[in-house]
């Protein structure tokens, strides 16, 4: 994960083969995250995103 700074917003983005998760409450919120003023990168983390294999 990694913090980006786009069109003068700080974004949250995930690395390939993941997605951003709450630590708090646990909701699923994808590739990136607008961060707000308050909040903090300490409050996500990544998760693997699950590949079906194809036979």
């Amino acid at each position: 994960m990694e913090v980006v700074i786009e069109k003068g917003r700080k974004v949250l983005k995930a690395k390939d083969g993941y997605i951003i998760q709450s630590v708090t409450d646990g909701s699923i919120l994808g590739k990136k995250l607008i961060l707000g003023k308050k909040d903090s990168e300490i409050h996500y983390h990544e998760i693997p995103i699950e590949i079906p294999s194809e036979e």
